[in-house]
């Protein structure tokens, strides 16, 4: 009797494990095949290795080859993830003459809708005309993390449409005093402003010197405190507060014309770039100096600035 029992017992459990091997492949299969998070999406490795490519490239101030050459990669990286690219081209009338500027925008999850809100991040790619600068920190990572940024959107949906904004002759030719410097992004925010497309962006997160090996995102006092709230936000979600806000700092840079367009926007720049002293450069020892090279960028301070970023953006995009 117990025989019998016991076989009856395994006879039942064998025509129950099929259902079981299913359920469990089911349910398995539905786990892997669930998207990643925009920010767990992101790679840091990717980005430095773009910030690498692009500070190899040399100097890359408008004109240059180092120049052009990093206006192809930045639109084969575009084209291989299926942005929509566009670019907004003018000459400036400079200190120096008139200058060519190329700004490229590369936009995800655009749809049909003429109201759907833009999420603009930002950053640019051109370098100091100065004989021998390859600006990795300063102009080499905010492309590059920007490029690592297109990687991760190819996956990803959103809301909003997210704009990627290469901006172009950032850099003043002589020093930051009334139109000199910004160039790029001026021209563009008063260009959206225009056009009427500035009410539909609901923020502009510009990355400026955000690969320095000892990181540390100033709270820049002339950008929205309640943007700068949502990257607080996320930086705490993510266990790296340590980094963002811990002193703060009034910086002439690229969303500054935004916000004269009417464009809450953040600058989110690391303004202590090296030793710090009345012998050096207001932002620090390395900031528009030949020792601006790769050694001083980290792929960590990337991944920090990367994934807060992004995390913000989820926040933002959010129902």
């Amino acid at each position: 009797m117990k025989v019998q029992s016991t076989k009856g017992k395994v006879r039942s459990s064998l025509e129950v494990l099929p259902y079981f091997l299913f359920y469990f492949v089911l349910c398995t299969s539905t786990f892997l095949s669930a998207p990643l998070a925009l920010h767990d999406a992101f790679s840091a490795q990717a980005a430095f290795g773009y910030t690498a490519r692009v500070a190899a490239l040399g100097e890359r101030w408008p004109g240059s080859p180092g120049h052009q050459k990093t206006q192809d990669l930045i639109r084969q990286t575009l084209q291989k993830n299926g942005a929509q690219i566009e670019t907004d081209e003018f000459t400036a009338t400079t200190p120096r003459g008139p200058i060519a500027v190329h700004n490229i925008i590369g936009k995800f999850n655009a749809g049909a809708d003429p109201k759907q809100p833009i999420f603009i991040l930002a950053g640019h790619y051109d370098t100091l005309f100065k004989p021998g600068f390859i600006g990795a920190n300063d102009g080499a990572s905010s492309a590059g993390i920007l490029l690592a940024f297109a990687d991760a959107l190819s996956r990803q949906k959103t809301r909003m449409q997210i704009w990627l904004v290469w901006t172009d002759l950032e850099e003043a030719l002589e020093s930051f005093v009334g139109d000199d410097g910004l160039y790029g992004s001026r021209h563009l925010a008063q260009k959206l402003a225009a056009n009427g497309t500035a009410p539909r962006i609901k923020g502009f997160f510009l990355l400026d010197m955000i690969g320095d090996k000892d990181l540390g995102v100033a709270r820049e006092t002339t950008s929205k405190a309640w943007l700068q709230d949502y990257i607080a936000q996320a930086a705490k979600q993510l266990g790296y507060s340590q980094y963002f806000f811990q002193y703060e700092a009034s910086i002439i840079d690229d969303h500054a014309p935004f916000l004269r367009a009417g464009v809450p926007a953040v600058d989110v720049v690391d303004a202590k770039f090296g030793r710090m002293g009345p012998q050096f450069d207001a932002m620090g020892e390395f900031h528009h100096a030949n020792s601006d090279t790769m050694d001083k960028v980290s792929q960590r301070s990337l991944e920090i600035v990367g994934r807060t970023i992004l995390r913000a953006v989820e926040l933002l995009d959010a129902p």
